[in-house]
């Protein structure tokens, strides 16, 4: 009798270890990864070693596009006003964790970071309606919170 008790606890906490295995830390469903992420995203914050550095961007209009055949575009006007786009292709990995976009170059975000660049973007969150994801490069850790466009 005793063992038919324990069985329903069992089931619930494996099932609950599963479920959290499948999500990301901050929220969101790697299951739904690739379909959520296949649109164009407008930044809304940009974080520099935790701390909230969206006022002091050279950047402006920063967007992001994740298209359905793999190929990647980044959009914005750099600080002296000029309109900036880099091409490149997007995937993610077997995890869902990381998405890797290659052919892109490098920009520039603050005074403070000088010129930045990564291959390789941890996703912190994935909805259909937010995507953060964040980067190391030159030793600090730069964080994107973006929304739809």
């Amino acid at each position: 009798m005793r063992k038919l008790f324990y069985l329903p606890v069992i089931l619930v906490g494996a099932t609950m270890l599963i479920a959290s295995c499948n999500k990301y830390d901050n929220g969101g469903s790697k299951a739904r990864a690739e379909k959520n992420i296949k649109k164009t995203w407008k930044l809304e914050a940009y974080y520099l070693d935790g701390v909230d550095q969206t006022q002091n961007l050279l950047i402006s209009n920063f967007i992001e596009t994740f298209n359905d055949d793999g190929t990647y575009t980044r959009n914005y006007t750099d600080g002296s006003g000029d309109q900036q786009e880099d091409l490149g292709n997007w995937v993610l990995d077997n995890e869902k964790s990381t998405i890797n976009v290659s052919g892109t170059g490098s920009y520039e975000l603050t005074n403070e970071t000088s010129t930045v660049s990564a291959s390789d973007y941890i996703i912190l969150k994935l909805k259909k309606d937010e995507l953060w994801y964040q980067f190391t490069n030159g030793g600090s850790t730069h964080e994107f919170h973006l929304i739809p466009n």
